[in-house]
């Protein structure tokens, strides 16, 4: 199956885990290619959050620095970074807008209020 037809069958909410092969992480800096590998092992319907995600690489009080290489997340998709979110429970931003990261969210069963707060995710990390 082409990444394109695979594409649009995750999007209709199928559960799709896309492989490495089909992107080029040595395009990304040594600290760029950490983030997005955890970020990739976040499993479909979980979460994480910035900060979860900078403890687990071994750097404390990195979720900032983690945040902003999620911004810059030049594979979402296949690199799931919509599964990224605040401590608080807010979404945080995402390069295709917040609908769509709520969008992706729901899509894989995670509940979001009204005001945007994640309300039952299984949390990884």
């Amino acid at each position: 199956m082409e990444l394109g037809e695979r594409i649009q069958r995750f999007l209709k909410g199928e559960p799709i885990k896309f492989e490495l092969h089909f992107v080029r992480l040595e395009s990304c800096s040594a600290f760029q290619r950490r983030v997005l590998l955890a970020e990739y092992e976040i499993p479909r319907g979980w979460i994480s959050t910035y900060g979860r995600i900078s403890k687990n690489l071994g750097i404390p009080n990195g979720a900032r620095a983690v945040g902003r290489t999620l911004s810059r997340n030049p594979f979402p998709i296949i690199i799931p970074c919509h599964r990224a979110i605040r401590s608080n429970g807010e979404l945080g931003g995402f390069q295709g807008g917040l609908k769509m990261k709520r969008a992706l969210l729901e899509n894989e069963g995670v509940v979001i209020s009204d005001e945007g707060k994640v309300l039952n995710a299984k949390i990884y990390y």
